[in-house]
């Protein structure tokens, strides 16, 4: 059951009842200067009851006042005029609601250089938090992303996006970029061939992002303003989700630098053109090196960020470039040949 204090918020929230009688009346009353019972009646085809209604939502709207303190006469008000008569207690007290929000937020917030130094097992020493709920990271990392004001980066390894996921995520970065904030992302190679990734890289980049893509990439990361970073957190033997909480500023500007490493390397996304523009050298190299390092077919997919139908394709490719009849063989032909001299561009 609401409390008294819910119930009269959530009538000052309805609208005002203003009938199309009263739309009527309130035009006769403009038409005349002030309001007129006979007109109103005559003109409207309302009955005396019916006129009396309308004079009551009329002054409940504030559209009609008494004309110089007079109690039977009424004249007409402009809109403007009586929608912010009407509003201005309802914006009294949403600033009072405003007001104590902030005071809650500020007196809790208080107690967070204690929370963070807490000696439970979630939080690190150092500036490191570790967050396990999944919907608790979104939130965290969508409040990082708001208060943002300078810099964005993001590197987000692996290939298929989920376009619900992109869909979610434009509003907020182009929310970023509107604000001024400068926007840099990193994707692999093989995100260039999904449409639904082409379409959101060229909506922000029409914002002002800048985005590139590499062969090989580390873990997603999120940096916001050199201040604050996400990366995932694997040292649960469990597996379960969840983000490391990065504030310590060694540690934020090792993971910038490790940023720009990769930054400086990869190749601008190009989203009108064929996918793999400019980048199946990279793409070829990138596999025969895996491929020299004998590892799996599964393997190479997933640093490559691709399925592994399309890495198996790639590589029957190669190998049957150069002759080779093992995988590892083809990798070792591949550096005897000198094809993997420009891995590090």
């Amino acid at each position: 059951m609401p409390k008294r204090g819910q119930t009269e918020m959530t009538d000052a929230l309805q609208p005002p009842n203003l009938s199309p009688g009263a739309v009527a009346v309130y035009r006769v009353a403009l038409s005349d200067g002030e309001f007129h019972w006979e007109a109103a009646g005559a003109r409207t085809g309302l009955s005396r009851d019916e006129v009396v209604l309308c004079l009551d939502e009329l002054l409940s709207c504030r559209l009609l006042q008494p004309a110089n303190g007079s109690a039977d006469r009424f004249v007409p008000v402009n809109p403007e005029t009586a929608a912010a008569l009407l509003a201005e207690p309802l914006e009294e007290t949403i600033r009072s609601y405003r007001q104590a929000v902030d005071a809650v937020r500020k007196q809790l917030l208080q107690l967070m250089p204690a929370y963070l130094s807490r000696p439970v097992s979630g939080v690190l020493h150092g500036g490191l938090e570790i967050v396990s709920d999944p919907a608790e990271v979104q939130h965290v990392v969508n409040q990082a992303s708001a208060k943002c004001s300078r810099e964005m980066l993001t590197v987000q390894p692996g290939g298929y996006r989920s376009p619900a996921g992109l869909e979610a995520a434009l509003p907020i970065e182009l929310g970023a970029l509107e604000r001024g904030v400068q926007f840099r992302v990193l994707y692999q190679h093989t995100t260039r061939t999904q449409l639904s990734i082409r379409s959101h890289v060229a909506a922000i980049v029409k914002a002002g992002a800048q985005v590139r893509t590499a062969d090989l990439l580390v873990e997603r990361m999120l940096i916001f303003d050199r201040e604050v970073a996400f990366i995932p957190n694997h040292s649960t033997p469990e597996g379960i989700p969840g983000a490391v909480v990065v504030r310590e500023p060694v540690l934020i500007a090792f993971l910038c630098a490790l940023f720009e490493q990769f930054w400086v390397s990869a190749v601008p996304f190009i989203t009108d053109g064929p996918g793999y523009q400019n980048v199946s050298d990279d793409l070829r190299r990138a596999v025969l090196s895996l491929l020299a390092q004998g590892l799996k077919d599964e393997v190479v997919a997933r640093r490559l960020g691709m399925s592994v139908r399309t890495c198996r394709r790639h590589i029957a490719s190669l190998m049957q470039e150069l002759g080779a009849e093992s995988r590892f063989e083809a990798g070792v032909r591949a550096a005897q040949l000198g094809l993997l001299s420009q891995e590090a561009h």
